[in-house]
């Protein structure tokens, strides 16, 4: 990514490249990729499908988390929770070795992997909540 220094920050699509502010700063890039309906039709990007229904089903997860405790969340997670989620639940699903690729489920992965998440990362659980506790999932009822 380029970076944007100068007085002028700017923001839209000048001539092909594309300029955006993020957290990092004021960003610039240049438009490109590959035709989506040939990702959708070429059998030469059967592994990129698999990949984006993969990743799809990780970040579908995450969002359910995100909305099961969005109480708990408001204001205690940091700005990029969403992304370290996704990153974390993708490994899980990659870890299922019931299902086939790009068919790959969270509930048939490790689920193990996601023990220690934090959803800030500026304020640890450990660091602020005192009261000794146990994680315990069961499967069969959900509680």
């Amino acid at each position: 990514m380029a970076r944007q220094n100068g007085i002028i920050k700017l923001k839209g699509t000048i001539g092909g490249i594309s300029f955006y502010k993020t957290a990092d700063g004021h960003l610039a890039r240049e438009k490109g990729g590959v035709d989506k309906s040939r990702i959708a039709n070429d059998p030469a990007f059967q592994r990129t499908r698999e990949n984006g229904a993969e990743f799809g089903t990780a970040g579908k997860g995450g969002k359910l988390v995100r909305n099961a405790i969005r109480i708990l969340l408001q204001n205690a997670k940091d700005k990029r929770v969403v992304s370290r989620l996704t990153t974390d639940l993708l490994k899980i699903v990659k870890t299922d070795s019931t299902n086939e690729r790009g068919l790959r489920t969270i509930q048939d992965g490790n689920l193990a992997l996601l023990k220690g998440f934090e959803f800030n990362l500026n304020g640890k659980l450990g660091a602020t909540l005192f009261t000794p506790f146990t994680e315990v999932f069961a499967r069969p009822t959900g509680e």
